[in-house]
């Protein structure tokens, strides 16, 4: 089931509960490694550049790999969530804060000026050689092996869902080839697993789609491209809210 977390400080106001757009920003290589210090200080970065807002909280969710129970959730301090992220050894966790553009936040994607609204931005990391992340959950596989076509059995996690590399095909018991096993995406889009799989990423949910297909904030992207590497950046639209 989704992972629903209850947020009590800000409280969106009932046209922002509608239908919104997601922004992914991932790795744009799955066998690259994040590690946990990589992943603070990228969230730490973000309270530099103003993007995030320090004197708010943040929410941690995480969950120990494989999994055995619901995730642990807490509420901290902004002060102490970056470093929170490296206490997440062998785990899944997200941390997330939304923000408003009317307190002064930083928007990586401005475009002409400032506009109001929120943002919200959840951290995602998967510190696992046996699990990784699907930012855009499949609705089907397609093994490499025996061709056949099944809906994989994923574990959701926030907004994304995780897949167990170990987990056979229940045809032929072939484990998941990351460059050969192809995934369907709910849009009917056909991708190999590796890439539509990440070990780390970025969301970004907005209450629009942003005109600019990229990042157009330099100093934002430089800072993924630190923690990530080259990064690819995916578009939800038309999703509900965390």
């Amino acid at each position: 089931m989704p992972l629903h977390r209850e947020r009590v400080d800000p409280v969106r106001t009932p046209a922002q509960l509608e239908l919104c757009h997601r922004r992914w920003l991932l790795p744009d290589d799955v066998q690259r490694a994040v590690v946990l210090p990589q992943a603070a200080r990228l969230w730490r970065g973000l309270f530099d550049l103003a993007v995030l807002d320090p004197s708010a909280e943040a929410l941690l969710d995480r969950l120990a790999l494989p999994p055995a129970a619901a995730p642990e959730h807490s509420d901290l301090p902004a002060a102490a969530s970056a470093g929170a992220l490296l206490a997440g050894a062998g785990a899944a966790s997200t941390v997330s804060q939304i923000v408003f553009l009317e307190e002064g936040r930083r928007d990586p994607y401005q475009e002409e000026g400032p506009e109001p609204g929120y943002r919200d931005y959840t951290l995602y990391l998967v510190d696992s050689t046996r699990f990784l992340l699907l930012p855009l959950p499949a609705v089907e596989t397609i093994c490499a092996a025996c061709g056949r076509t099944a809906a994989p059995e994923l574990t959701r996690f926030g907004e994304a869902a995780l897949i167990d590399l170990a987990r056979p095909c229940s045809a032929c018991a072939s484990p998941p080839d990351l460059t050969r096993t192809r995934a369907r995406l709910r849009s009917g889009a056909i991708f190999l697993l590796e890439e539509v799989c990440a070990r780390a990423a970025l969301s970004i949910e907005l209450p629009r789609a942003p005109r600019e297909e990229e990042l157009p904030d330099a100093q934002v992207a430089a800072l993924l491209r630190e923690a990530f590497g080259g990064y690819d950046e995916l578009a939800d639209d038309g999703v509900e809210p965390a």
